[in-house]
Formats: structure tokens, sequence, C-alpha cells
């Protein structure tokens, strides 16, 4: 049993520190840009998008997606903070430019729910209670209280980290198209956003890129990318994440019933 709860610390610990390292994208702005430049999406630096519309609707993007009823979600997390954030992990955790991958389901309404796999971790929430499988096969049930794990790991918390109303209008409509099955309007952040990333993440001799695609229709990101490549094309910094299966009814969260303690 205290090796149970030493293990769930680990993890609490852990997850706390997600929303940290997220958080670090939207310090204030950086006083110089990283010494790799970073060039503007597509490899050409400083270049004007085919739009000049302004990406102030993604600080309410976040909004939109509160009011989605359930999704899917795939979430990807390499390189700066995030290396030695997952090492703190008491079971499987990455450590350096290694991916790390969140996975699993949100369901917002009639009543908030989740079911997140994280690494060899499985977290369940619902009824006001998280249920934590720590690789065991079994579950660990707790109360949540303040912020759950699964708001912690959630698209919606490093969404609303990584671009700020105040970071938003740095971001501008590049086109239109489909993805993940949603019409949706691709954003891309300019050349100026990309430097502040690479300063605040300290992810230097880098390029960065920058791309949210929002749906047409509720406006919610369907999904993000965020990533720098080093001069050797490996992936030194990623917080990306997609959406999938947005408000379909099979969509369901079940508490488990293999509870090992408490």
């Amino acid at each position: 049993m205290l090796r149970d709860v030493r293990r769930r610390q680990g993890l609490l610990a852990a997850v706390a520190f997600l929303s940290l390292a997220a958080s670090a994208c939207s310090g204030s702005s950086a006083s110089a840009a990283p010494s790799g430049t970073p060039t503007a999406p597509g490899g050409n630096s400083g270049s004007s998008p085919t739009s000049a519309a302004s990406g102030a609707g993604l600080s309410g993007a976040v909004a939109n997606l509160s009011v989605v009823s359930n999704y899917k979600f795939k979430m990807t997390l390499a390189g700066g903070t995030f290396g030695s954030l997952f090492a703190l992990l008491p079971v499987g955790g990455s450590t350096g430019n290694a991916a790390f991958t969140v996975s699993g389901m949100i369901v917002t309404s009639p009543a908030q729910a989740a079911d997140i796999t994280m690494g060899s971790f499985h977290i369940i929430e619902i009824g006001g209670y998280d249920y934590m499988d720590l690789g065991t096969g079994g579950f660990v049930k707790t109360p949540v209280t303040g912020t759950g794990l699964a708001d912690s790991l959630s698209p919606a918390t490093l969404f609303s980290s990584s671009i700020t109303a105040s970071t938003a209008g740095s971001y501008q409509l590049v086109g239109s198209e489909s993805k993940n099955g949603v019409e949706a309007d691709h954003y891309q952040a300019n050349a100026a956003a990309l430097a502040e990333y690479g300063s605040i993440l300290g992810v230097t001799d880098a390029t960065w890129s920058a791309d949210v695609w929002l749906a047409k229709s509720g406006g919610y990101p369907v999904s993000v990318a965020i990533v720098a490549k080093a001069t050797d094309k490996s992936v030194a910094y990623e917080l990306s994440f997609d959406l999938t299966n947005v408000n379909d009814p099979s969509n369901s969260v079940t508490a488990p019933t293999n509870i090992t303690g408490a």
C-alpha cells in the first residue's frame, strides 16, 4: 500500500509540473531571439502569410472547446521542459527529447468525465473521483480536489497555456482545409512569435513552426502543432494534439470496478 501511495505521489508531482511546463509558452515577451534564428513555416524567414487576417479568434478557442459535448484526442509532448518532467514519473518515464504520448477521451456534458492513458498509467475521472491505474492493473480511487488530474492533462489546458489571449494575435490565417475530417481554418504563428517560443522555452539552434486548425463550425481547436527541429532535423521540442470523434454519441466513460486501494 505504501508503495502505491509513493507512486501516486510521483504521478501527482509530474502532472502538477506538466501545467507549469506548458505555461512556459505563455510567459512574458522574450528580450532576444534564440541563437538559431527560427524560420517561418514553410522555411521562408519572415515570409508573408497568404492572408493578413488576425488570429485573435484563437483566444476564444478553449471556451468553444468547453461546450463541445465530448471528443477523443491524441497528444504528443517532447523535448524542452517535458523531457525532465516525464523523468519524474515513477514508471515508464521518458527522458531527453523522446516523445511522450497522452491519449484518451474527454466528456464535458451532461457531466464531466475523462478516460486518459499516459504512458503506462491509466486515469479515469468520473463522478467526482479520480481512478488511477499506476501500471498494476488495478485502480486507486481518490476524490477530485481542485483541478483534477484529467484537467491537467487535457488538450484544453495545454492549448490555453501555449496560446493565450495576448499571443493569439501573432497567429495569422493562411487558408482553410479539411483537418481530422472537419472543415477548419488554418492559422500559423508569425516569425516574431516563433522567435519568442524559442527564447522562452530555451530551445536554441532550432527551426520552429506553430500551426492551429480551428473548426469552421464551433471554433474549437481541431489540431495544434508547435514544433522545433534541430539542425539535424531531430525534434527538439513538440507540443501537438489532434481531436477526433467530436460530439460522438458513442463516447462515454465508465468507472472501473477493479479498485485496489483508496
